[in-house]
């Protein structure tokens, strides 16, 4: 679609602008210039007052002056009934859309549009200006300010350089020179320009979150895989023969899989994308509970593989290796908190 740009300014003559204006004659020109190569770019504009002291007079004159204009692509979002008495809207009425807003406040329907455009143009101004400057740089849209005749719009071409926007180094030079017969290309340009980075940014976002999205999927299809394979090796630990190598075999695997299955539901459950990195640090972590576990139960029982008793642990085992995988990052800390071997000096006899 189409970008929607407002159009916000003013250099009324006697008016005292901050830093000062140009000469408000070569502002409305230069408003009408920028009109017209808005249109030319194919933009639809939003504006907010038909009054003389305001550029989008000028700006509407040049749009719907290029010739390029199309129906209902210069918005009119003003009071009910108020500024919106444009001269073309006897000549031009398909072209203009008057959208007013149910409120007699301007400052609600001029607010409220600089919250749904994509991209604003500032002349001179004061301290509306300056603040639909902000709001636009907040949202990081496109914004043009013209340097050239002072007022808050050139305050805010010094902020295009400090915040986070779009703007090159060269849309900030071409917006702060001098006017000239190309400047409104310049200007134009330098818009679309910022919109496009925009655009293509928050496309490349989209596409990442589009992956993120089928990688979360596709661990979640897996660790169903995972479980319904861990949960095999109950009736294969009551199918296989009576044994120590058969009993182990099974008690590990066991481990393996559960480890990495509670690994993968965790890197999901957080909202990660490290599938292959969470799925060795919880196998590693798993099969070390598993370990001690199973180290611990041998060391009072040596006979723990002779009868049936691989057969019982496998529920244990599916367990512990779930809960190590699942919290895999408790499980190293532990191990590096811990003092593994005793290096002290051993005591003497009978201390």
């Amino acid at each position: 679609m189409r970008p929607l740009i407002a159009i916000v300014g003013s250099l009324e003559p006697g008016r005292d602008y901050d830093p000062p204006g140009g000469v408000p004659e070569d502002a409305e020109g230069a408003a009408v210039a920028i009109g017209r190569e808005l249109a030319m770019r194919g933009c639809r504009i939003v504006v907010f007052s038909s009054r003389p002291e305001y550029i989008e007079r000028a700006v509407v004159r040049g749009y719907l002056a290029s010739g390029q204009a199309t129906p209902g692509s210069v918005e009119v979002r003003a009071r009910y009934g108020h500024d919106t008495a444009f001269d073309e809207m006897s000549s031009r009425p398909e072209a203009i859309a008057v959208k007013p807003e149910p409120t007699a406040d301007w400052e609600v329907a001029f607010y409220r549009s600089l919250l749904v455009v994509d991209g604003v143009v500032l002349i001179g101004g004061a301290r509306a200006t300056f603040a639909a400057g902000l709001i636009a740089l907040s949202r990081r849209i496109a914004v043009a300010p013209v340097a050239a005749f002072g007022g808050a719009a050139q305050r805010i071409w010094h902020r295009l350089g400090n915040g986070d926007n779009h703007a090159s180094e060269e849309d900030i030079s071409a917006l702060g020179q001098r006017w000239g017969t190309a400047s409104a290309g310049a200007v134009v340009g330098s818009l679309m320009a910022q919109h496009d980075r925009r655009t293509a940014e928050e496309e490349r976002g989209r596409r990442g979150e589009a992956s993120a999205r089928r990688r979360t999927a596709a661990g979640l299809v897996a660790a169903l895989l995972l479980l319904l394979l861990a949960l095999t090796t109950i009736p294969v630990a009551y199918a296989l023969p009576l044994g120590m190598w058969p009993g182990l075999t099974v008690l590990v695997t066991a481990a393996l899989l559960a480890s990495i299955w509670g690994a993968v539901i965790r890197n999901a459950y957080d909202g990660g994308v490290g599938w292959l990195r969470a799925a060795a640090l919880g196998s590693a972590a798993g099969c070390i509970a598993f370990l001690l576990f199973v180290a611990a139960q041998m060391s009072t029982n040596p006979d723990l593989f002779v009868g049936d008793g691989a057969r019982r642990l496998v529920f244990f085992v599916l367990a512990i290796g779930f809960i190590g995988g699942f919290t895999s990052e408790v499980v190293y800390r532990k191990l590096r908190d811990q003092d593994v071997t005793q290096t002290s000096v051993l005591p003497p006899p009978g201390t």
